[in-house]
């Protein structure tokens, strides 16, 4: 067997979370993107949830619109590690990552500038299952046709890790690249060991889950770090992208500014009320001068 790493990401998503034939993928993405808003000046950063398309994606593209099809240098991707346990964060030693598509390609120079903080170590073996990071792409190369990426797998973190993290971002912020931090909010049912209501009936369910997500969004928007890990922490709220969210929170410059641009929920296309997921989609813009 080879030892030699193979340059491109295989993607593992096509023809389940969203379409496999380029030109159905194609259409759906620009729909989405269409349907999406128009763009923000000075947007900086996105967060945008990754569930399929059929959920979560007109969420996901109104955040993609807001960033508008500006050029840019690269896009860093943050997700959280579904799958793979470890402390930090990841990043992908590959060329590119396919999608039906075409191949996005990676940016090398900022990988391995990520790499070199202690908390980073290369590792493709933690994206291989990663669905957060790959569902991003095909709606990022329908917004900024071949631009590269820097794909950044967020694990666990140890008190002050969020802080090293956030400060080594901070040198990616700035017009030339678009940070995007890929979460969904709030996870409710047995199936995420999450009930803080009854599932006694839809209406019950989905108004204490937009609570939830509410406060959430609410330290989000503001850009609050430390209120968003302690309302985290009190409300154990299932928010699978947590720890990705906090870095971005505290790499943003003063005055950064965030707006609420979407918000949704499966039980909105599903109608099951005993298993939810919550999506959203915020713009962060730089502050005016």
């Amino acid at each position: 067997m080879s030892d030699v790493l193979p340059r491109v990401k295989e993607p593992h998503l096509a023809g389940r979370w969203y379409p496999a034939h380029p030109d159905a993928l194609a259409a759906a993405v620009r729909d989405l993107l269409a349907a999406g808003g128009p763009p923000r000046p000075g947007v900086l950063a996105i967060l945008v949830p990754h569930a399929a398309y059929q959920y979560s994606g007109p969420t996901a593209a109104r955040g993609f619109a807001a960033a508008g099809p500006a050029a840019r240098a690269r896009a860093v991707v943050l997700a959280p590690s579904h799958f793979a346990a470890f402390r930090g964060a990841a990043v992908l030693p590959m060329e590119g990552y396919r999608t039906p598509l075409g191949v996005v390609p990676i940016d090398a120079a900022a990988v391995a500038a990520l790499a070199a903080a202690p908390l980073v170590r290369a590792n493709p073996a933690v994206f291989l299952r990663e669905h957060a990071l790959e569902i991003e792409l095909p709606l990022l190369q329908g917004l900024l046709p071949g631009c590269p990426i820097a794909p950044l797998l967020v694990g666990s973190l140890e008190p002050g890790d969020a802080e090293a993290l956030a400060a080594l971002l901070r040198s990616f912020v700035g017009p030339e690249t678009l940070l995007v931090v890929s979460s969904d909010l709030v996870h409710y049912g047995r199936r995420f060991d999450y009930l803080p209501v009854p599932p006694s009936d839809a209406a019950t369910v989905a108004g204490a889950v937009r609570r939830l997500d509410e406060g959430a969004l609410a330290h989000i928007v503001g850009g609050d770090a430390d209120g968003f890990r302690g309302y985290v922490e009190e409300t154990r709220a299932t928010i699978c992208g947590r720890n990705p969210i906090e870095i971005l929170l505290r790499a943003l410059p003063p005055g950064a500014r965030g707006e609420q641009l979407a918000y949704a929920t499966s039980l909105d296309v599903t109608g099951d009320h005993e298993h939810t997921v919550s999506y959203a989609a915020v713009a962060f813009t730089a502050a005016r001068a």
